[in-house]
Parts: structure tokens; sequence; C-alpha cells
């Protein structure tokens, strides 16, 4: 199992200013400290939404990490690395509907092109376990039929991810599409990062580079790949070691403009195959994008 010291620093790193430690000792006093949070969060819709969790059992990892969580009217999605956890509290329910607007989006093309919901599968905050000792919740996950499984067996990794927080976790969150990359070995092709401001809706869309390109990745080499039409992520497995991630889009949302759109999302890397007939990549167009913030602003 990792160390203690481990995995507090690779849970604490990139976390902002004002992040909580606490050990869990009693689900009451772990409820009343997600509480404070979550109202510190109410002044500003921004501001530290981290609590790290010492100390936990498997039994209270178990716990944590069920997708019904034992907390009552406070939402979290949950990260664990040995004997260590980290929460991060949802601030507002703005960014739950940021979240699935934008599934909603992304799921109307591809019902229209898919022409069935038969293929559409998202895991919602269901935690993925690339080994016995961490895992991790996403906000939404989705899965293509090639990575689906029966019922009694756990899913594969999944292509894309969907990671929401507010302006001053934008770096932790930034963190986490790293952490999918490469606790997935690369098999998680997208993570897109969502910030809700109250003012605006800022989306990044993040991938690995391609394996035979410039290291270290600089900006001009990313600016390169930006140009591509789309950027694609590599669509085979990369080693950690071997990874360099980069921000392929960012986009700033308002009811009335998107700065940076449209937000593609290619098909292969969606569905792990090429498109066939009738079938394309996923494009969000400014007024898609519009129309999302627009529920929050």
């Amino acid at each position: 199992m990792p160390s203690t010291s481990a995995s507090v620093y690779a849970l604490h790193h990139t976390l902002p200013m004002g992040y909580v430690v606490s050990p869990f000792i009693s689900p009451a006093r772990f409820q009343n400290t997600v509480d404070m949070v979550f109202q510190d969060l109410q002044e500003s819709m921004d501001g530290n939404q981290w609590i790290i969790v010492v100390g936990l059992s498997p039994a209270l990892i178990r716990r944590l990490a069920d997708a019904e969580h034992p907390l009552e009217n406070l939402n979290y999605r949950f990260q664990w690395d040995g004997v260590i956890g980290l929460v991060k509290v949802i601030a507002s329910y703005f960014h739950i509907l940021a979240t699935t607007q934008l599934v909603g989006a992304i799921d109307s093309q591809l019902s229209a092109m898919l022409n069935a919901t038969t293929h559409i599968r998202w895991g919602a905050n269901t935690a993925h376990e690339p080994t016995a000792h961490n895992g991790k919740q996403p906000d939404e996950a989705f899965f293509p039929p090639s990575r689906w499984a029966p019922v009694s067996q756990t899913w594969s990794c999944p292509t894309l991810i969907i990671e929401t927080g507010v302006p001053q976790s934008l770096s932790r969150l930034r963190e986490d599409a790293k952490w999918w990359f490469a606790s997935t070995n690369g098999n998680v092709r997208i993570v897109l990062i969502l910030i809700f401001s109250g003012s605006t809706l800022h989306i990044e869309k993040w991938q690995l580079a391609p394996p035979n390109g410039p290291r270290p990745l600089g900006r001009e080499d990313i600016n390169a790949l930006r140009l591509q039409n789309p950027p694609m992520p590599p669509l085979v497995p990369q080693l950690p070691a071997t990874q360099q991630a980069y921000a392929a889009q960012e986009i700033e949302v308002t009811w009335s403009h998107a700065a940076g759109a449209p937000l593609v999302l290619p098909f292969a890397a969606l569905f792990d195959q090429q498109p066939g007939p009738g079938q394309h990549n996923i494009v969000l167009e400014a007024q898609d994008l519009c129309s999302v913030a627009g529920c929050l602003l």
C-alpha cells in the first residue's frame, strides 16, 4: 500500500489555499466538515472546495466511494490513495447543472447520429479503481459499447471524463485530468474541465499529445497541435512515463458568446472506432454552448 506521506503529497498537490485536513471521526463530524466548506462556497461561488481525509479504513473508503453518498443534501466527489482520501465538495446546484446540460448537448447529437440511445452510456460519478488501493469519482464519464461489460463485471475505463469545479480549483482539476490519463494508460482519451464562476462557464478540453511528438512539449508545439482540425488524441495506450497532457481547447462561454467555439469531440476518440456511414465528430457550436451556459447564468 502507498505510504501515508506519499498519498498526502499526491492528493494535496495543486490544491487551493485554505483546503481542509480532517480525520474521519464519525459520519456526523464528517457531515459538519463538508457543510462548513459548502457554506463558505456560497458567499462567492469560489474558494476552497477540498477536504483531505486521513486515517481511512477500507470500509470507510467503500462507504465514501459509494455512488449513494452517506451525506444528507450535500454532494461531493471522492478520490483516495491508500488510507488518505480527497473530497471535492460540489459548490452548488449550478455546478451539477453545468455537467448535466453539457451531457445533454452531447447526447442530443449522439442520439440523432446513432438513431438510437442504446449506444449511449454515461457512468455518472461511479468510481474508477485502477488498483486495489486507489480510485476516483468523476463528475461524469462516457462509456462506448466497446467498453461495456456484463452486470456482474466491472466495466473498462471510460473514453471521456467531465470534471467540474470553481475557479480556484482549476489547477487541481488540470492535475485530475493528468491522473485520468496516467491511471488508464491513456485509454481515457479526453477530459473536459468545466469551471463555473457565476458569470461565465470556462471549458478546457485536455488530451494527450502524440507519442512521437516533441519533448518537452512547448507552447509553440501546443499551438501547432491546436491548429489541427480537430486535434486528435492518440488512439493507442500510452504508459504514464511517456505521456504529455495539454489543453487542446479553451472556451469562455456566456449566455450570448462562446470565445473559442466550437467544442469538438472526435468520434474515433469517443467510440474506439472510426465513424461509419452517417457518423461524425460531435461538434458543439457557439449557440449550443451558449444554451448550456444560459441555464446557469
